[in-house]
């Protein structure tokens, strides 16, 4: 089967396309750079945006099944510098020529990833896919907008199933955890939002893969929408996902619990002059419980998490250690100034 992956070069991008090639589909990839390995296995790129309808369309041509993972986020470093208007309109107008493409070459399935995101701040917990959907940024007002476009174009007969994985865990990761594997690394202290007793489910990027190829292959899921993360009931809270991540690191960091209130305000307001380190998703949320109900992707899809947070984010920290200084993701500057403010609190607090 010939498959078009968009934004293969990202997290989820690297795991579905090695779970496709094992499956032996003939992968084509669609990506503002060239992921790795594509000359080993001998497969197609189209080098461009996927908010270009001539390149998109090209893309699409010949293909039976589109995976549309592609979207800017501004915690990503490649789109820190774009405007939240940028954000939402690249994701939105991207979304919007997949579809487009998709139909005009009869392709016989389409999946698009959206996000948690949609749902804003949970009224309940856990959340299903029915629950109210306000969005507290421009990432996820372009996901929820997005859906809009997909059963759209299932009323007009293109084959969509879009998914909602909470926030993705998977080799080469970037974004806000960077900065606690960091402080983590080199034994700085680490900081939570609130006390830390509250549980913040995580997807697995392998996970979602097979719910991508599952969705794929399920018949009957047109106009479907599922929700993704681990297993609800091995969620531990965000202070002992801390301490477990600080216990195999070895390297002693403190945690630092800081009240909400004024975090969040700070964040606000850095926010509001382009200088936070993270967008109103993290620091509105932070403390906030945020379980998914992921019955319907169990049972819709025959689907099933294969791993839990505290493993998810000791491989990952791992994979981080792998890089190697060269090839991490640059902090943001307000991180590095906070670095920069507490080089010497080891020395402090001995002196105490």
């Amino acid at each position: 089967m010939r498959v078009l992956v968009t934004g293969s070069a990202g997290v989820l991008g690297a795991c579905l396309v090695e779970r496709l090639r094992a499956r032996g589909d003939r992968v084509r990839h669609l990506d503002l750079v060239a992921p790795d390995g594509v000359e080993v296995h001998g497969e197609e790129v189209v080098l461009g945006d996927v908010s270009d309808g001539r390149v998109v369309g090209e893309a699409a041509r010949g293909v039976e099944v589109v995976y549309h993972l592609a979207a800017a986020q501004r915690m990503k470093p490649q789109f820190s510098g774009w405007s939240e208007e940028e954000v939402f309109e690249r994701n939105l107008g991207g979304v919007r020529q997949v579809l487009r493409a998709a139909a005009e070459a009869r392709v016989a399935k389409v999946v698009f990833v959206s996000s948690s995101g949609v749902y804003g701040v949970p009224r309940t917990v856990p959340v299903s896919e029915d629950h109210p959907t306000q969005p507290l940024g421009a990432y996820g007002h372009s996901k929820l907008l997005a859906e809009g476009l997909c059963r759209e174009a299932v009323e007009g007969g293109l084959d969509v199933t879009w998914l909602r994985p909470m926030s993705l865990f998977g080799p080469r990761m970037t974004g806000v955890f960077v900065m606690l594997f960091e402080w983590v690394r080199t034994g700085r202290p680490v900081y939570t939002l609130g006390r830390g007793a509250n549980r913040v489910q995580m997807s697995s990027a392998w996970d979602v893969a097979d719910a991508c190829i599952l969705a794929a292959e399920q018949p009957g899921t047109a106009g479907r929408v599922f929700n993704l993360g681990c297993a609800p009931e091995t969620v531990p809270t965000v202070l002992e996902l801390v301490q477990a991540l600080v216990a195999h690191a070895g390297t002693g960091s403190p945690i630092y619990r800081i009240p909400a209130a004024p975090l969040r305000g700070a964040a606000r307001l850095l926010h509001r002059v382009g200088l936070s380190p993270i967008v109103p998703e993290h620091y509105i949320l932070a403390d906030r419980e945020f379980i998914l109900d992921i019955r319907a992707a169990r049972q819709g899809l025959g689907w099933a998490p294969r791993h839990d947070s505290r493993q998810m984010v000791i491989d990952a920290y791992e994979a981080y250690l792998d890089l190697g200084p060269e090839q991490r993701a640059p902090l943001h500057p307000m991180v590095r100034l906070l670095n920069w403010v507490t080089p010497g609190w080891r020395r402090r607090r001995q002196a105490a």
